[in-house]
């Protein structure tokens, strides 16, 4: 074999063993990445009382958001609407304690189907809308 094709052989193997203790630096630096990511995320909504398409017997006092991130609840509002539109109860109110979640005070609700519809500022910034239905049915 000639001293070139020695060479490049012998170089082979060395990038190969830099590339193998390099790679699980890069592993960590992508997982670092990821969860930075995920810290920064918006302030999804992640529970509500009551929740999406629950039904409720009786009108319920209040409706309670959790969000995955914080809140600002001063930037932010909950609307309890029926299906055309009407606005029946709307509210912020923050839980000092628990700075991701917000209430708004529900007046009392016939049976049937209603509307809660959220825009909040998300502590990032971000502003985050949605929407879900619940049903109130009859006492019995």
């Amino acid at each position: 074999m000639t001293y070139a094709l020695k060479n490049c052989a012998n170089n082979k193997g060395r990038v190969r063993g830099r590339v193998a203790a390099v790679a699980p630096l890069l592993a960590g630096a992508f997982a670092c990445v990821l969860v930075a990511s995920s810290a920064f995320a918006h302030s999804f909504l992640v529970d509500a009382s009551p929740s999406s398409k629950e039904h409720v017997v009786g009108s319920p006092k209040t409706v309670k958001l959790r969000f995955g991130g914080g809140v600002e609840p001063q930037y932010s509002k909950i609307t309890i609407e029926t299906t055309d539109g009407k606005v029946l109860g709307e509210g912020n109110t923050g839980v000092p304690d628990k700075p991701r979640e917000l209430m708004a005070n529900a007046p009392e609700l016939a049976p049937g189907k209603y509307i809660v519809r959220y825009r909040v500022l998300s502590t990032d910034g971000h502003i985050v809308e949605g929407n879900y239905e619940f049903t109130v049915d009859e006492k019995k």
